[in-house]
């Protein structure tokens, strides 16, 4: 045979052997060899009883926040708290000089006993009884006063002397002049008597006003000390002893933590399913993963404008002082009471492109078992566990641990 029909014939031979790996290539997968089966574990869609929630972000406030000033001005003497204090409630805060205001009590008490000494003591002089200044005035007894008795005296003894003269003017003793000169004498007598008891009367009001004066005066005393107005903790410290201060002036700022104020904002899609009195359940940012709970107390009135919100407030107890105002919590209000829930693992849902889904296995007419995926709609985060809003029903048997497959995968079931 001549040498180039002998290599056409090897030729022809080879492909023909080579034509069934050919086959065998073109059935396999594009990936260049078939998949191989994945081994799984199977879990159960289960029902189980959860309240309905509405999960929310909020920031937690302080229940109050004060600052605390001077109602007079002064130099400050002391300042007993610093940033981060606790006081008590009518606890000094800080104090201005004393000494002005303790000299103007003294004058003032002086005054008053200057007043009272011009009324005397007789029943119903003291200014300082209660009732108003016309109730005391008409209760006084003005005729003990002496200037009042003196003038008393003088209206009797004209009394006496124009009676004495009457007598002598009808014996023709003494001429009618006489008489009328006595009677003109006890008519000034008389009016001096009224003016002594409007006198008196205007003692008394002298002596109120400076009941007044030394009240004003010890109130201006008693406010150049600073007092907690209920318990909490100091947030900023504005003055330092020796600073001098005008009326008003800062001095700390105050906050009561217990309770505090979680501060929420929720959809308006959302607004109708709150309510006062629902329970709040949250986590703070930063701190332990602790789940600490409250209760709704104020709602907003109104959704407002710019981000279409309503605010809810959740009073938070905080006696440990453990939980500080500002800090960013996650919450959850419960809504509703506890109902049949669909869960499942929270790796048994596999999450592409948007689109959730769990995986059913199902055995083919080839016998092989192939992972068949079904589409999802994941609800609340509870841990280890998610919840499904739709999804396969009570009972189906899903991949525990969908990580890895895909629609078709060939599986191998492991108990």
């Amino acid at each position: 045979m001549k040498p180039f029909a002998t290599k056409l014939w090897a030729l022809l031979v080879l492909g023909a052997a080579g034509l069934p790996a050919c086959r065998q290539r073109a059935a396999a997968p594009a990936g260049g060899r078939a998949r191989e089966p994945m081994p799984v574990q199977l879990a159960t869609v289960a029902a189980v009883p959860l309240p309905t929630k509405v999960a929310v972000t909020g920031v937690l406030a302080a229940q109050e926040e004060l600052v605390l000033g001077l109602e007079v001005a002064g130099r400050l003497q002391t300042i007993v708290v610093d940033v981060g204090d606790v006081v008590d409630a009518g606890a000094v805060i800080a104090a201005l000089a004393p000494r002005e205001y303790e000299l103007a009590v003294q004058r003032a008490e002086a005054a008053l006993v200057a007043a009272k000494s011009r009324l005397g003591t007789v029943a119903g002089a003291d200014p300082a009884a209660g009732g108003t200044a016309g109730e005391r005035a008409a209760g006084l007894d003005l005729d003990g006063l002496p200037a009042v008795r003196e003038a008393q005296a003088v209206v009797v003894e004209a009394r006496l002397q124009r009676d004495r003269t009457a007598t002598m003017v009808q014996q023709k003793m003494t001429p009618e002049s006489a008489y009328d000169s006595a009677a003109a004498a006890l008519a000034v007598a008389e009016s001096r008597l009224l003016q002594a008891r409007d006198q008196a009367r205007t003692w008394l009001a002298e002596a109120e006003l400076a009941q007044i004066e030394l009240l004003q005066a010890q109130k201006r005393l008693a406010d150049s000390v600073v007092r907690a107005p209920w318990a909490g903790r100091v947030a900023v410290r504005h003055a330092t002893a020796g600073q001098v201060l005008a009326s008003g002036a800062p001095i700390v700022t105050l906050l009561r933590i217990d309770p505090l104020r979680l501060r929420l904002r929720i959809p308006d899609r959302l607004a109708s399913e709150t309510a006062i009195g629902q329970t709040v359940e949250f986590t703070v940012d930063g701190r332990d993963d602790a789940v600490r709970t409250g209760t709704i107390v104020r709602a907003g009135p109104a959704i407002e404008r710019g981000d279409r919100t309503r605010l809810l407030e959740a009073a938070i107890p905080n006696a440990d002082g453990v939980l500080l105002p500002g800090g960013f919590c996650r919450a959850q209000i419960v809504t509703a009471a506890a109902a049949p829930t669909l869960v499942v693992p929270k790796a048994a849902v596999l999450s592409f492109a948007g689109v959730h889904r769990v995986f059913e296995v199902l055995v083919g007419p080839d016998g092989q078992a192939r992972a068949q995926g079904r589409v999802v709609a994941p609800g609340r985060d509870l841990g280890e566990r998610i919840e499904l809003r739709s999804g396969p029903a009570v009972g189906t048997r899903i991949v525990a641990d969908a990580t890895g497959l895909s629609p078709d995968q060939p599986v191998v079931v492991r108990e």
